[in-house]
């Protein structure tokens, strides 16, 4: 089956979407493109029905914070942590979703720490954002 994301560049789609998958009680999960996610979130008339939405983007891609906060109502907490200088290893509740910024966790002890990568989640309950440079 041929992948829903077209690469346009840093390995994503347009807006930054690496990979998108929808999950829906009682079927396979399947591959969702920007489009298809966002028709899904906001009631799309063709009725996916419940479910859960898993999308991860590459935050090298210069409209993809824009579209993220244009498009998926995640907090202003996770855009901060996006920006914030620490990246802390931690997890955090916010209202009725979780922010989590999670570090890469090194075994080889000749590696610099500048070769470390910080992943940003934010989830509630029909939505999980994942995010890394």
């Amino acid at each position: 089956m041929p992948s829903a994301i077209v690469e346009s560049g840093y390995g994503s789609d347009p807006v930054g979407l690496v990979s998108g998958y929808l999950f829906v009680p009682g079927e396979p999960a399947r591959e969702i493109d920007s489009h298809r996610a966002i028709a899904w979130l906001h009631g799309d008339p063709a009725g996916e029905g419940a479910g859960f939405l898993w999308l991860h983007f590459n935050l090298s891609n210069s409209a993809c914070e824009r579209w993220m906060k244009s498009q998926l109502g995640l907090s202003e907490d996770f855009f901060a942590a996006l920006r914030q200088g620490s990246h802390s290893t931690r997890i955090e509740r916010q209202d009725d979703a979780l922010l989590a910024v999670v570090n890469d966790v090194i075994y080889n002890f000749g590696v610099s720490s500048t070769d470390i990568s910080t992943l940003w989640a934010s989830v509630d309950h029909r939505l999980l954002v994942t995010a890394r440079s």
